[in-house]
């Protein structure tokens, strides 16, 4: 029987959790069947209903198919659900190394950016409302490395939300999951993010300007920041450069 993780609520989620991290680390690899039902059942200490409903969580997320007299087999990486934040989570707190977070800035270069562009462009007056009103939460967490995580996070979304555009909202899901993993592995390595206001003020002062370019320039040098911090923190930086 697996020790229970009060963090997450059902005992299927908790079984699907422990397995999916399982594969997604390798232990698991495409192609692999997993145990039967009842030797996962004996391994886990839960009932067979419980398999049952953890298979089918992984299933939705594309990490395994079930095939008659075949089993329960890993599917190969390209089918996965990345964006699925826990898939995210898991790959995340299984392999947070240089190159996942290269992959992670790559994705988010690509994304926020132009996210701020349409936030300019597209965003209500109350859209903006609600970007101004996350970033005074960031200014007003400053010095407080828990609330000041979860309020960057927010400011985020906040300009993801203003795109107006739903496909930018569901990945924007992936940017906060991402968000918190990195915080969490800062912290295992005893250092906190440094946000330098100036930065987030001049991503803010574009978007409400409806500076589209300007926004996007400055989203960009706030995450080339952001990705070196992170970096250093995992002893992969290159320049020890600081930032949010």
């Amino acid at each position: 029987m697996f020790e229970r993780d009060t963090t997450v609520g059902t005992m299927s989620s908790q079984v699907a959790k422990i397995l999916g991290l399982r594969i997604v680390s390798g232990e698991f690899k495409p192609g692999e069947v997993l145990p039967i039902e009842n030797e996962l059942c004996r391994i886990y200490g839960v009932s067979r209903s419980t398999i049952r409903e953890a298979v089918r969580n992984l299933m939705a997320k594309r990490l395994i198919e079930v095939a008659p007299k075949l089993g329960t087999r890993v599917l190969p990486f390209a089918e996965w659900n990345l964006l699925d934040p826990e898939v995210l989570s898991w790959r995340l707190n299984s392999q947070f190394d240089t190159r996942i977070v290269e992959d992670l800035y790559e994705m988010r270069f690509c994304f926020e950016p132009r996210a701020c562009f349409l936030a300019a462009r597209d965003g209500t007056a109350d859209d903006l409302e609600m970007v101004r009103r996350k970033y005074h939460d960031l200014e007003a967490y400053f010095g407080q490395p828990d609330l000041a995580a979860t309020a960057d996070a927010e400011f985020h979304l906040a300009i993801i939300a203003a795109t107006r555009n739903g496909l930018f909202v569901s990945i924007g899901g992936a940017v906060k999951t991402a968000l918190r993993v990195s915080f969490a592995v800062m912290r295992s390595q005893g250092q906190m993010p440094r946000h330098d206001l100036s930065h987030y003020d001049a991503v803010l002062n574009h978007i409400l300007a409806r500076e589209g370019d300007a926004a996007a320039k400055a989203m960009h040098r706030l995450l080339e920041i952001s990705r070196q911090h992170l970096l250093d923190a995992i002893g992969g930086g290159t320049n020890g450069a600081t930032g949010p």
